[in-house]
């Protein structure tokens, strides 16, 4: 009886919006009918029937966005970070978007509404393989994955498509087969020794190769074709000065904004910082530290050594000076006696050799 009275837990109260207010909220952001809001909704599988969750709102925004092609509204308002965004992107020659980062949350549409006024004014496209739209077409019905992920990779090759039309994107037939990650390496391997590349992917494991392949093409670099007379009259001074091949990988985080992974060359773990013009080996903070410490001890040692080598120099010359004066101490030590004797044999000495010379110049005159 008492544990029928106990009081249960109570859980985590949801949110939950009315279908009709949901379809009106949609219906005046996008300026469509009621009817083409619910009819888009359900394309996609999902259906406003009661109430339903208020943190759904986002996926129903990215759900209409996709089928209309109209990503505007997922713009950074932060006006400087296009020109942050043009730095990390124009120095790539190709950039390829694996399937992870497409339908991570809302984040691709931030990158690619970022990235679209640069990709246009640098002449450059996102290459999405024909394998990524196989994978996305594989996940829309995988009953394991959850329902966000369904609708994700229902909607996005509808916005892929919208993209290749414009030009943004270009979808890349490689002929793939097996696994993908083994193809994006063998691709990057090879691609990479004319070319610097980007490829942004959530996945830590093909970040980590990549990285290493990169390694070991900065390494081993290729054998530089000399250029054509053509490729000098038309080619810019600093495309043609610029012989290093990058190649570097990102995932995507909040708001579309990049994240470059590195792998520790002493660790040998990865881990993601900023987008900065270097070589993807980066040691990372821990063994960063742990080398400072090292070099402070080694310091710390070194500084021990010279001080005991100083005291022990201090310590030598002291002992040749007592030995100095051991030495000065052993000589003979002259009396007083002994020196006024000592003056006067030598003032009798020269009494003596004067008197002689004397007598020799008086025995050569007489």
């Amino acid at each position: 009886m008492a544990r029928l009275l106990r009081k249960r837990p109570l859980g985590a109260k949801v949110e939950t919006i009315t279908s009709e207010n949901a379809t009106d909220v949609l219906s005046s952001e996008f300026r469509m009918s009621k009817d083409k809001v619910l009819s888009t909704l359900r394309s996609v599988g999902v259906s406003l029937d009661g109430d339903n969750p208020a943190s759904e709102m986002s996926l129903y925004r990215e759900v209409i966005a996709c089928k209309l092609g109209d990503y505007s509204r997922f713009k950074n308002s932060d006006e400087a970070y296009e020109a942050v965004l043009d730095e990390q992107l124009r120095s790539f020659d190709e950039i390829y978007v694996d399937t992870a980062p497409i339908i991570q949350e809302d984040w691709f549409l931030h990158f690619v509404s970022d990235a679209e006024p640069i990709l246009k004014r640098r002449k450059k496209k996102l290459i999405i393989l024909e394998k990524t739209l196989e994978e996305l077409h594989g996940l829309k019905d995988n009953p394991e994955k959850d329902k966000q992920v369904r609708v994700r990779s229902t909607i996005r090759p509808d916005l892929i498509r919208s993209l290749a039309r414009k030009g943004i994107v270009r979808i890349g037939d490689t002929g793939s087969v097996g696994i993908a990650d083994d193809h994006l390496v063998n691709l990057f391997s090879s691609v990479g020794r004319n070319k610097s590349l980007l490829l942004i992917t959530q996945d830590r494991g093909l970040s980590e190769r990549i990285v290493q392949v990169g390694q070991q093409l900065s390494n081993n670099p290729p054998e530089q074709v000399k250029p054509s007379f053509w490729k000098h009259l038309f080619k810019n001074k600093e495309e043609l000065a610029s012989n290093n091949h990058q190649m570097v990988v990102c995932k995507l985080i909040e708001e579309g904004k990049l994240k470059r992974c590195y792998v520790c060359p002493e660790c040998k773990e990865s881990y993601y910082d900023d987008l900065i013009a270097c070589e993807g080996m980066v040691l990372c903070s821990r063994c960063y530290l742990d080398l400072k410490e090292k070099e402070a001890k080694r310091e710390v040692e070194n500084q021990i050594k010279r001080e005991l080598e100083l005291k022990k120099e201090d310590e030598r010359q002291k002992q040749l000076a007592l030995e100095a004066l051991a030495k000065e101490k052993e000589k003979p030590k002259m009396t007083v006696g002994q020196a006024l004797e000592r003056k006067r044999k030598k003032y009798l000495f020269m009494f003596v050799l004067v008197l002689v010379i004397l007598l020799l110049v008086s025995i050569q005159i007489f």
